[in-house]
């Protein structure tokens, strides 16, 4: 089985109303396209997608140049968000201002959130016979993505911080009874 791990296009922070659901500017716009040029030639059977605007904006680009590939939308592959540490009343409603602890704590909550996500899609993947998935998300979530895959868990975060720009891409093979292999497709600009 072939992953193709996806960051959403560029999004301006900065002009956004609310720093949880900036479209995508220009640049992101062109690097969907991109991606949209790459899922085609890759054959992707399955896209799942954060329900974050950016992303859904990425996967909408994508799903019009490949429209026959099944599109699933989970909000369990959200970046890191105040809702990780929903009950906790001193939070912060911006995640750049979380002490370290409250950071940690988030962190380990998006892990368990991202993972039941990942076991249900790797189930429906097997129970419907799609061999070439790609995962719309954002930069924290691959890298835990990343993290499953290199044996290790939401405690590695800090210390195997991948830089995955706007746009970039990397591949993950599953065979069976093989250690997962991760190859960079592209790092984008």
């Amino acid at each position: 089985m072939d992953i193709y791990l996806l960051r959403s296009g560029h999004s301006d922070l900065a002009k956004a109303g609310d720093p949880y659901t900036p479209p995508l500017t220009e640049l992101g716009e062109q690097q969907a396209r991109r991606l949209a040029e790459r899922c085609l030639d890759w054959g992707i059977d399955f896209i799942c997608t954060s329900e974050m605007t950016r992303a859904q904006q990425t996967t909408d680009i994508i799903q019009a140049a490949v429209p026959e590939a099944f599109r699933w939308d989970l909000s369990e592959i959200e970046a890191l968000n105040p809702d990780d540490l929903l009950g906790e009343p001193t939070t912060p409603p911006l995640v750049s201002r979380w002490s370290a602890r409250q950071r940690a704590l988030g962190v380990e909550r998006m892990w368990i959130r991202v993972t039941a996500a990942l076991a249900r899609i790797m189930i429906f993947c097997q129970t419907h016979d799609m061999t070439r998935l790609a995962v719309v998300a954002h930069d924290d979530v691959i890298n835990l993505l990343l993290l499953n895959w290199m044996g290790l868990d939401w405690r590695a975060h800090d210390q195997f911080a991948f830089a995955i720009g706007p746009g970039a891409t990397s591949r993950v093979v599953l065979q069976d009874n093989q250690p997962a292999a991760i190859a960079w497709i592209n790092r984008a600009p």
